[in-house]
């Protein structure tokens, strides 16, 4: 009876104890004074297009910082932290030549280049070009395959985006 009481008071006292923690899920370094975020769509300026890139894209930045941060989305460019940036290559290369010149997959490749102002710590603010790609069948047309990629390649370019800012990498 004395162990199942001693059992009951640890498992408590273990729970007591990791619920004073502090911790984060998403490893996030957002800093106190940092309150309002502004996240500029991004315009798609690829000659090759998707229509609906620019508007995923641009909501899929929103959601992780208004998902994994206590910032709060701010529509206007009075923002603690602000996001611009451009689509700037939609990109098809083969990969894997065969021997009779054919690919045996092709690579979707998706540039954006995001401007980055911390209006709180202007040592933090940067311009840089990220990228993420997806292969493919070489035998499919990427219409067929495209509503499957891009979204993997927009999570990408997401996480790469909130890295760079909110784990400062």
């Amino acid at each position: 009876m004395n162990k199942i009481k001693v059992l009951i008071l640890s498992i408590f006292a273990l729970f007591s104890i990791t619920g004073c923690i502090k911790y984060s899920l998403s490893g996030a370094a957002i800093q106190p004074d940092w309150n309002t975020i502004y996240v500029a769509t991004f315009p798609n300026y690829a000659p090759q297009q998707n229509p609906t890139l620019s508007q995923d894209l641009t909501i899929s930045i929103q959601d992780i910082f208004r998902s994994r941060t206590k910032l709060k989305l701010n529509s206007n460019e009075n923002s603690d932290l602000i996001i611009e940036g451009e689509i700037t290559g939609y990109d098809i290369t083969p990969e894997a030549i065969q021997a009779n010149d054919i690919a045996a997959r092709n690579r979707l490749t998706v540039y954006i280049k995001v401007r980055y102002i911390n209006n709180k710590d202007e040592s933090k603010s940067y311009d840089r070009t990220f990228s993420a790609f997806q292969l493919y069948d070489g035998n499919a047309m990427l219409s067929t395959v495209e509503s499957s990629i891009v979204p993997l390649i927009i999570d990408d370019l997401r996480d790469q985006v909130f890295a760079s800012i909110a784990m400062d990498w």
